[in-house]
C-alpha cells in the first residue's frame, strides 16, 4: 500500500465520500422537471438507453451524479493512469449498455451499473484506485 495503513486510506476517502454525498444531494435537490442526465436528452432516440435514462428520474440523477463524479475523477488522476481511467469508463458504458437486451429489470440494471461505477469513481477520487487498496 506503498506506506499507508488501511485506517489511513479510510481517513482520506471520507472527504471523497462527503463529495460524492454531496454530489447527489445537490442533484436530488434538483425540482422533478428540471433533472436531467449528463447529456442532451433532445438528441435521445427511441429505443436507446439513452431515451430510456431520460424517462426515469433516477436514471437521470444517477448519470448526472456520475458525470460529475467523472470529471472530478479526472482532475484527481495524475497523467500515467489517466488511460486507466477512460479504459475503466468506455467498460462502464459497454456493461450499462448490455442491459438494454434485459427488458424485464432494465431500470434495475441500469441503475446498479451506476452505482457500481459512482462507487469506483469514488476510489479515483480519493485516489486509492492507484495509490493501492
Amino acid at each position: 500500500m506503498h506506506g499507508f495503513s488501511k485506517m489511513r486510506m479510510a481517513l482520506l476517502a471520507l472527504p471523497a465520500l462527503a463529495l460524492v454525498g454531496t454530489a447527489q444531494a445537490q442533484v436530488r435537490a434538483i425540482p422533478p422537471r428540471k433533472v436531467a442526465p449528463s447529456f442532451d436528452c433532445a438528441k435521445a432516440q427511441a429505443g436507446t438507453i439513452d431515451l430510456v435514462i431520460c424517462q426515469d428520474r433516477e436514471l437521470s440523477i444517477l448519470d448526472r451524479t456520475m458525470g460529475l463524479d467523472y470529471e472530478r475523477a479526472k482532475l484527481q488522476t495524475p497523467p500515467v493512469e489517466k488511460s486507466k481511467l477512460l479504459r475503466e469508463q468506455r467498460e462502464f458504458i459497454a456493461n450499462r449498455n448490455l442491459c438494454m437486451k434485459r427488458k424485464a429489470d432494465r431500470q434495475p440494471c441500469i441503475a446498479f451499473a451506476y452505482e457500481s461505477r459512482i462507487e469506483r469513481l469514488g476510489e479515483w477520487i480519493d485516489r486509492s484506485a492507484w495509490l493501492g487498496e
